[in-house]
């Protein structure tokens, strides 16, 4: 009894070895810290593959023979088989590339939150200059000086070519 337990331990633990054929891949996350998984990480990230118990796959078409009236011409569409250095150029490529559009995205929103607080400001100085009554700006030395009539619609035209700027 105890050598047909020991039978099927020792076969169980010899086989294993054969069941398992995935890849584990080896890369770095954003945060820097090393991750192993057997899923592929994203595209733009640079990895190495550890572990691939896969066989590869023995070729199936036997070659081209000649007859003595024929001639085989060569194949010359072939494709380039990739390398690790043009892999890891293209996953440079997608990297500057994504690091651009994200910084184009961010200067995009930032121009719109500056267009929006400018379009905020012209329509508060717009209702401001439109109430009517007395404005004041203050001078170079602190001092309170009242705008006349000329200087509210002067301001006033202002504040509309800044409104049309920067709200529509």
């Amino acid at each position: 009894m105890k050598t047909a337990y020991l039978f099927w331990i020792v076969f169980f633990l010899g086989t294993q070895p054969l069941l398992s054929n995935a890849q584990v891949y080896k890369w770095k996350d954003k945060d820097g810290s090393i991750r192993y998984t057997d899923t592929p990480p994203p595209s733009n990230i640079k990895q190495e593959i550890i572990g691939s118990k896969k066989a590869p796959s023995p070729s199936v078409n036997p070659a081209p023979t000649a007859t003595p009236t024929e001639v085989v011409k060569p194949n010359t569409s072939f494709k380039e088989i990739p390398t690790p250095e043009s892999e890891a150029m293209a996953a440079q490529k997608r990297q500057n590339n994504a690091e651009a559009e994200k910084r184009a995205k961010q200067e995009k929103e930032a121009e719109a939150k500056r267009k929006a607080e400018n379009c905020k400001a012209a329509r508060v100085n717009y209702e401001t200059y439109n109430q009517g009554g007395r404005v004041f700006k203050l001078n170079a030395k602190g001092e309170r000086e009242f705008m006349g009539d000329n200087d509210l619609s002067a301001a006033k035209a202002q504040a509309q070519r800044e409104i049309n700027s920067n709200c529509f």
